[in-house]
């Protein structure tokens, strides 16, 4: 007697996705790009440490609020919006 599959997750016992729908591949994500825009806002963000803590003549305290806190949340920020800008070329280049 043959085993028919009920349900979606029968299916993915075998082959197909977890929900049994059908998959399209379409273009491959710039992933390069993204992992080069971190790159760079990372140095970015070391290099504006280095200002604050040699050049600007801040005081200590306000120095190390800055570099706990507010570089890498700048960092977190900046990434983020290059990463999405990034996706949104990629969406619309068609």
């Amino acid at each position: 007697m043959k085993e028919t599959i009920t349900s979606p997750m029968d299916a993915a016992q075998g082959a197909g996705t977890l929900v049994g729908r059908e998959e399209t591949h379409g273009r491959s994500y710039p992933h390069i790009a993204e992992k080069i825009g971190f790159i760079l806002t990372l140095i970015g963000a070391i290099m504006a440490g280095l200002w604050a803590w040699n050049e600007s003549g801040w005081p200590n305290h306000w120095l190390w609020v800055i570099s706990i806190c507010g570089l890498p949340l700048m960092t977190l920020v900046v990434s983020e919006g290059i990463g999405r800008i990034i996706n949104t070329i990629h969406v619309n280049a068609d």
